[in-house]
């Protein structure tokens, strides 16, 4: 009996990105949730991991070509008694009923779990979602940057690399959502320029200076390339060291940008304190 997967592959990223080109392209985000609002607990985790468990996020995306939900008109006692009808009362609770269940039809739910998967899903706590629960900072900001844009692309970058490419908006509203797979993970958000607004972790990758030749030794010689608010995210960078090592290290948890007044993030020196190194 084989083993239990933990977490996706390059081929099992190809396989959701290929899915969720089909099914999602042009769905609008209606909203972002923790994943322990939701009753969802992280896979990696067991489900008894808090800290774990804070790498987990539900997309609730909708299909905007279906419309607005209709709103189902219930009569007033007044008007059941002039059409002499006793049935009526009833058959609008059920009509409140099937447009509920139609407009529901139209939503999907995304999870997305740093460093382990990205799917559709239907196994979540209905009941939580009204949860007045105070979201986390992080879902505050995917909140803010995100909502009410479309999703117009999701790409696997570089060759069957375990990095995902979430594009909500174009032209100028435009934004990517970057899902790490590899090591510890990551979820970084961008705006059209990749340039960073939020992370869940910062970290730095080493690069090996041309005159070392590619050899074991001179790393300590090499340039740092980090990954903070206010940098552009090293896309060459990522998806090389995906199909190595990834980013071995501590397991340093990191905030979004460190000062909610600062919504652009650009003062990357008050971001968050130097996590791990990729090597």
């Amino acid at each position: 009996m084989s083993a239990k997967k933990s977490r996706f592959d390059g081929l099992d990223v190809a396989a959701m990105t290929s899915h969720l080109k089909r099914t999602m392209l042009g769905f609008k985000l209606a909203n972002v949730y923790d994943g322990s609002a939701l009753g969802v607990n992280s896979s990696a985790s067991g489900g008894g991991n808090d800290k774990a468990a804070r790498g987990v996020y539900m997309f609730k995306l909708a299909d905007p070509s279906s419309g607005p939900a209709a709103v189902p008109v219930v009569a007033s006692k007044d008007d059941l008694k002039s059409d002499g009808g006793e049935n009526k009362e009833g058959d609008n609770v059920t009509s409140a009923t099937s447009s509920n269940a139609a407009a529901d039809s139209k939503r999907v739910m995304l999870l997305i779990e740093s460093g382990v998967r990205f799917h559709p899903t239907t196994h979540y706590s209905q009941s939580s979602s009204g949860s007045s629960s105070m979201p986390s900072n992080f879902a505050m900001k995917l909140r803010k940057h995100l909502r009410n844009l479309r999703l117009e692309n999701v790409t696997q970058l570089g060759n069957l690399d375990r990095v995902v490419d979430f594009r909500f908006g174009s032209g100028n509203y435009a934004h990517h959502l970057l899902l790490e797979l590899y090591a510890q993970g990551n979820i970084i958000l961008t705006d059209g320029e990749y340039r960073i607004l939020a992370l869940l972790r910062t970290h730095e990758y080493e690069v090996k200076n041309e005159s070392d030749g590619g050899g074991g030794g001179g790393v300590d010689n090499g340039d740092e390339v980090k990954v903070r608010v206010g940098n552009v995210y090293p896309v060459t960078f990522a998806t090389t060291l995906s199909m190595e090592k990834g980013g071995a290290g501590d397991d340093t948890e990191v905030s979004n940008d460190n000062d909610e007044s600062n919504d652009s993030g650009a003062d990357a020196d008050t971001a968050a304190p130097k996590g791990i190194v990729a090597m």
